[in-house]
């Protein structure tokens, strides 16, 4: 009897379980299985796991934990996002934003010849979820909304520094009864450039247009991940409309603009066409040399000793400071503890402390995760995928995002249920 690879369900939603077997080997034998995917920039990622066969020669991924490989622990999901960069020395980003399905190859080998192989595809969103683009004057993105009869809550989801649009997130989302809105506001076709002085008038258009829109109930929420996290509060602060907020990574200050990917002395956000106040930046200089020398050394990037200075000047950043307090809807906060890129989780215990004080009427939530970074939860962090800590950016950089593949999975895995929870407990039930 040769041995078979059993992947189950082989079509499923990315954050589904997936279970995968191995039936038909000599008891007590060594089987491997390697898993291969591509980016959305073509960027081939690997993982792999080595097991020992039970008396009945059979291997459970989900219970049993690997002799060798790329994680060490039983999960069923270990073979996804335990994947690295096979072309890279550090490991590298995974990139994904559009809502097409991404498939995962799987080989089953013992002693390094090919038995079995299967392929698993991982969806965002099936037939049951229609897709619109938005290219209005107003506003631009894409929408996804359950195809069936009725009204549904809404979720506007709102990326971060890298621009464009999160597609793959409100795809995934729509899939659960929400009418998602993956709002563009820079770095793609039909809006500004870069992050410099965007109108918040924009997102008010974006939420009034979603509130109206055929399928929305009328309720619309934030999702917001890292510059995101930080613009869904102060859309929070500045307007009443919001039924929740959800502030993954955020910052608790209004942060400079950027140009061409890099932090610029310009705003941000504007309102009333005028520029908001937002933090300026104050470098030590034995900051900036232990980031210059990390560069040429090509060792990983932490971006948390430049805000260090800055966050010092306490009088110079008060105005920059985000009114949480002001927010009239429940916020659910999410901070990796071991975030490099900026120190979201000292923001969120910031803001945690004001609104205790403050005796919000609502129920706030505040999730940390000890050991993970700055990509630990959706829109950015999703089960079933590579998990990201390292990002190379060429000319030689690699930014280290924080915390580690596994925790940031875990991260991932844990938070995405409390999104879902945390939605439906402060949005109607949709209305057929």
């Amino acid at each position: 009897m040769s041995p078979k690879l059993q992947i189950n369900p082989t079509d499923s939603l990315i954050d589904e379980e997936i279970l995968i077997k191995v039936t038909g080997c000599t008891p007590y034998s060594e089987v491997s299985i390697h898993a291969t995917t591509h980016d959305e920039k073509g960027k081939r990622f690997c993982s792999y796991a080595t097991f020992i066969a039970n008396q009945e020669g059979v291997i459970d991924v989900t219970s049993q934990a690997p002799i060798e490989g790329t994680y060490d622990k039983a999960d069923g999901s270990g073979l996804f996002w335990s994947m690295k960069h096979a072309e890279s020395k550090l490991d590298d980003y995974f990139e994904k934003n559009g809502s097409d399905k991404i498939s995962i190859h799987f080989l089953l080998l013992v002693d390094g010849e090919t038995k079995d192989s299967a392929t698993s595809n991982l969806y965002f969103y099936k037939d049951d979820v229609k897709k619109e683009s938005v290219q209005l004057e107003q506003v631009k993105g894409t929408v996804f909304h359950p195809d069936s009869h009725g009204s549904y809550p809404a979720v506007i989801i709102l990326g971060g520094s890298d621009g464009g649009m999160q597609e793959h997130a409100a795809a995934l989302l729509a899939s659960k009864g929400y009418v998602t809105f993956a709002l563009s506001y820079f770095g793609a076709e039909g809006v500004p450039k870069d992050l410099e002085n965007i109108p918040l008038e924009y997102f008010h258009k974006a939420t009034m247009w979603l509130k109206n829109h055929p399928h929305s109930n009328g309720e619309v929420s934030l999702i917001g991940y890292s510059r995101g996290g930080e613009l869904a509060l102060l859309l929070g602060e500045t307007y009443p409309h919001y039924t929740s907020v959800i502030a993954g990574a955020p910052s608790a200050y209004i942060t400079s603009g950027m140009k061409n990917g890099i932090f610029a002395p310009v705003s941000s956000w504007i309102l009333n066409e005028e520029p908001l106040p937002y933090m300026k930046f104050t470098y030590r200089f034995s900051a900036m040399f232990s980031f210059l020398k990390n560069w040429i050394i090509k060792k990983p990037i932490s971006f948390l000793p430049i805000w260090d200075q800055t966050l010092k000047n306490k009088e110079a950043i008060k105005e920059a400071r985000i009114a949480v307090e002001k927010i009239k809807a429940p916020i659910m906060f999410i901070s990796g503890e071991d975030d490099q890129l900026w120190p979201s989780n000292q923001y969120v215990k910031l803001m945690e402390e004001t609104l205790k004080k403050s005796n919000t009427p609502h129920q706030n939530q505040y999730l940390y995760y000890e050991n993970s970074g700055h990509f630990s939860s959706f829109p950015y962090s999703f089960v079933n995928l590579p998990s990201n800590v390292l990002m190379n950016t060429g000319g030689g950089m690699t930014m280290n995002f924080g915390g580690s593949k596994s925790a940031n999975a875990e991260a991932a895995k844990d938070s995405w249920r409390k999104i879902l929870a945390f939605l439906r407990e402060n949005h109607s039930q949709t209305k057929i």
